[in-house]
């Protein structure tokens, strides 16, 4: 479990747009978690009832990650006291159903019957894992999930724009991009995007996406837990604004 943090508190009137700066210099506490993006995940959610997101990753990937032991569904079932995994893509949740993983459903989150099962639900936690930068209007589905689930806290990791990795490539003069990507988002513009969707982000870590294994994946991770800003992911936790 990643350690407690205290509440971000300066950043409020920047966040909620009561205060303006052309060029902030933005140093959240992020802290660094060595042993992958998985695994801060699971130890975030451990023990609650969760409501997964976007489970599927991406459909053609189950099958394979399943046998690496990398899917992070499995992992949240297996830290969670129960999960309900929820996805628009209809084909990776029917293949999902098809190797037997319970409790899935293809739901628009927009949608009345997605409303009426996240309620019924009643989930400790909602699980959002590197599905923003996918998301065509992602302040409004943030503000759907606030309406639909108003005390729920909400847990979100996304690729980070600031990442060594991305500047070593940038380098060779080349992004190295899933193509189903629309932006990249580092610490600060992903808590503004929470706060414009109605959360008020409190704790932040980085990570890479697995545990190091390879000599330069050992070399980047001791430098992105010298650097957190460096890392691959970053992970934050909001709450429902009042």
């Amino acid at each position: 479990m990643p350690p407690l943090q205290k509440p971000v508190s300066d950043l409020l009137d920047v966040l909620t747009d009561r205060q303006f700066e052309a060029d902030r210099a933005s140093c959240l506490p992020l802290q660094f978690q060595s042993h992958g993006r998985n695994a801060t995940l699971s130890g975030l959610i451990a023990g609650g009832r969760v409501l997964h997101l976007g489970f599927a990753d991406h459909g053609p990937l189950i099958t394979d990650k399943r046998v690496q032991g990398t899917w992070l569904h499995d992992d949240v079932i297996a830290h969670s006291q129960f999960c309900m995994g929820v996805d628009i893509d209809a084909q990776a949740v029917a293949l999902a159903q098809g190797l037997g993983v319970p409790h899935l459903h293809c739901l628009d989150v927009f949608s009345t019957e997605f409303a009426e099962l996240a309620v019924r639900f009643a989930p400790t936690h909602v699980l959002l894992p590197d599905v923003l930068e996918h998301l065509q209007e992602p302040v409004a589905f943030l503000r759907r999930i606030t309406q639909v689930l108003p005390q729920v806290p909400l847990i979100v990791s996304v690729p980070n724009g600031l990442s060594l990795r991305n500047f070593r490539n940038s380098l060779g003069n080349v992004e190295r991009i899933n193509t189903d990507h629309l932006c990249w988002y580092s610490p600060f513009t992903v808590a503004k995007l929470l706060s414009r969707g109605g959360y008020a982000p409190e704790q932040f870590w980085s990570c890479q996406i697995a545990p190091a294994t390879s000599f330069k994946g050992k070399v980047l991770s001791a430098l992105a837990n010298w650097r957190p800003i460096w890392a691959d992911n970053v992970v934050v936790v909001a709450r429902p604004r009042a």
